[in-house]
């Protein structure tokens, strides 16, 4: 579903990526850990179009990502859900105008289907009831959970999340944890998600990668990942 091949990228003479290689099945849930500065957002950033890699190839579901034109772009991001850090709703919408947004700007649907869409998709996060509140009045952890409603709601098949549990409390990181891995079974998303949070990464996915300067240096089941010698691989899930 997703194949990445020889990805680099530099910022100022400093390789974030380098060279990377990366596979994730259809269906699969992986999570890709590391410490800050390892290149976990900008793979995110890259995988969706919204950065060009200095060197190397994307493809998802067999489409080259990295030479596609901006208008192709921007039809091929619809099919993606992003899940940001900080959940980047509008916070002069709504909830359930911040769900109705991509239905209206990107679907047919009538007005009444476009409300019948969102309330379902509240209610699968168990927002039901809240779409009259805006982002100022929800907790840290609603928010959250009204951006993934968002990030689905078209449909998507594949999910990027990006630091989903960053700023909650451990039980709310547990509890959107383990919302991703169901609403991304239920809904058949290939799903990739950048973290430092090694229990929760492992709560939500089905295997992880651990990014070492812009490498990957260790693969698989947190069983596989525990048993490397890798000392970088060991010092981190440690």
């Amino acid at each position: 579903m997703i194949s990445v091949r020889g990805l680099s990228k530099s910022f100022g003479g400093q390789k974030v990526l380098d060279g990377l290689d990366l596979d994730v099945a259809r269906g699969e849930i992986l999570a890709v850990m590391g410490p800050s500065g390892t290149g976990k957002s900008v793979l995110l950033l890259h995988l969706i179009g919204l950065m060009a890699p200095d060197a190397g190839e994307i493809y998802i579901d067999g489409i080259n990502v990295t030479r596609l034109k901006e208008r192709e772009l921007l039809k091929f991001r619809r099919q993606v859900g992003y899940l940001f850090q900080d959940s980047a709703l509008y916070d002069f919408m709504t909830v359930e105008e911040n769900l109705s947004f991509p239905l209206k700007e990107h679907t047919r649907l009538k007005a009444n289907e476009i409300k019948a869409k969102v309330e379902a998709f509240l209610k699968m996060v168990d927002m039901a009831g809240a779409g009259s509140k805006y982002p100022s009045e929800l907790s840290g952890g609603m928010r959250k959970r009204a951006a993934l409603a968002r990030a689905l709601v078209l449909g998507s098949k594949v999910l990027l999340c990006d630091e989903p549990t960053s700023g909650l409390d451990p039980i709310r990181s547990r509890d959107i944890s383990m919302l991703i891995r169901d609403l991304s079974r239920q809904h058949g998303c290939t799903t990739v998600i950048t973290t430092h949070d090694v229990r929760n990464a492992f709560r939500s996915a089905d295997s992880a990668v651990v990014l070492c300067q812009g490498r990957a240096v260790g693969r698989g089941s947190e069983q596989a990942l525990r048993g490397l010698t890798d000392p970088f691989v060991k010092e981190f899930l440690e």
